[in-house]
């Protein structure tokens, strides 16, 4: 062989294997969609990092992009919302390159009909979001049997709150946490188990029950992105208790400049854990430039404390905001390893000792019922102002806590 013809099989074996390298990072979504569409025959991709758009041909549709990390995909069809169709959440748990297929009925929707293939992961995902939906419902029909189809509704004011919490861990230990123990028992070395812990996972009331599922998962789990999250929450639950302190931690600020947790000692510290995506933590900013407007003459500071993965978006939006009191972005799990934020907003409020004296998960938009104001109007004194506020809020009776969920689609 010439050394010309060495060249050329040399330089077509690199271009092989350049080739098959980069196939092998490709993940490929085909889906399937029955029913009359109606002419709305796109279908959306999305998740918090970004959305993607595809048109179908006879109810078939695909999706192409390059695999960088496990992640959820999310899909809601045109249909849904042209014909304002009641939409819930459905994604497939993207584990790594392959090809993904799945089968839904619009009719049904995606969430109740959709059948997922292909990659062992996502229909370990899928399944176990079956069994879930199975236990949910039993425990809900038993609560709303028990407590009134307004059962959800019950808070620490209500004299039944203590015995609907009793039960509400009953029922989860006998209804949910097998389904969580079946999947780390059979897939305790799965991408998919981990996603399950770090997200239905962080929900279960019982931290012994939450250690004993991490105990499960095979070491190399624990040491994936999902596995070590689920055990900084576990950390933070321990962290987070009232009366504890508040662990020592440095963030970012949108210039990069850190700032750490010690320089508030000596102040009442409101930490306010958020993100640009949240829509109640946007709406609560107004009314807390207020708070900070009222209080930072009385010793307190605001520190916003953002968990978005995207680090454009977060600085638009605290642009958009301008709050007057600093703000860092979550670089290193804060919000989970001392805080075991599972949704947003969470805020807690810091003594000038360190020492941990309230949490809140939510914010009424309204501000007459949050359990933290509540405590620094009794720390600070409430005016007459506050006092008139409260009583027309007892009138209207109770609002919901509003929050978002950090996991999902994250």
């Amino acid at each position: 062989m010439t050394k010309k013809n060495v060249l050329m099989v040399l330089w077509l074996l690199s271009l092989s294997l350049m080739v098959k390298g980069q196939v092998s990072d490709l993940v490929t979504i085909k889906g399937e969609l029955t029913g009359d569409l109606k002419g709305y025959d796109h279908m959306y991709m999305y998740n918090r990092m970004g959305s993607d758009t595809t048109k179908m041909s006879d109810g078939h549709y695909e999706f192409k992009f390059e695999f960088k990390e496990p992640e959820m995909k999310m899909f809601l069809p045109e249909y849904t919302t042209a014909m304002k169709q009641m939409y819930q959440p459905f994604g497939i748990l993207i584990s790594g390159p392959g090809t993904y297929y799945v089968k839904s009925n619009i009719e049904k929707g995606l969430a109740a009909s959709s059948v997922v293939s292909g990659v062992k992961d996502a229909v370990i995902y899928r399944q176990f979001e079956k069994d879930q939906g199975t236990a949910y419902l039993k425990t809900n029909r038993t609560l709303a049997s028990l407590y009134g189809d307004q059962w959800y509704m019950i808070d620490e004011k209500n004299d039944r709150y203590a015995a609907y919490i009793k039960t509400k861990d009953s029922l989860e230990a006998v209804n949910t946490v097998p389904v969580l123990e079946r999947l780390v028992k059979r897939y305790p070395d799965a991408m998919a188990t981990a996603f399950v812990l770090s997200g239905a996972g962080k929900g279960l009331s019982s931290l012994g029950e939450q250690e004993k599922l991490y105990s499960m998962l095979s070491d190399r789990m624990k040491k994936s992105k999902e596995g070590v999250l689920f055990h900084d929450f576990i950390q933070g639950r321990k962290n987070a208790a009232i009366g504890n302190n508040m662990i020592d931690f440095q963030l970012p600020d949108p210039k990069g400049e850190m700032i750490g947790s010690g320089q508030f000692k000596g102040k009442y510290l409101l930490i306010d854990f958020w993100a640009s995506w949240c829509v109640p933590c946007r709406k609560s900013f107004p009314h807390m430039r207020e708070l900070y407007k009222k209080y930072k003459d009385k010793n307190l500071e605001i520190l916003s404390i953002s968990i978005d993965k995207n680090k454009e978006a977060w600085l638009k939006a605290v642009n958009q905001e301008s709050n007057p009191w600093p703000q860092v972005l979550d670089t290193r799990s804060v919000s989970q390893k001392g805080f075991a934020v599972s949704a947003v907003p969470n805020t807690f409020l810091i003594s000038p000792e360190g020492k941990i004296v309230a949490k809140q998960v939510g914010f009424d938009p309204d501000g007459k019922d949050n359990p933290i104001e509540d405590k620094m109007a009794a720390l600070f004194g409430a005016t007459e102002a506050d006092s008139n506020k409260k009583v027309k809020s007892n009138e209207k009776g109770k609002k919901v806590i509003k929050a978002i969920p950090m996991s999902g689609m994250q």
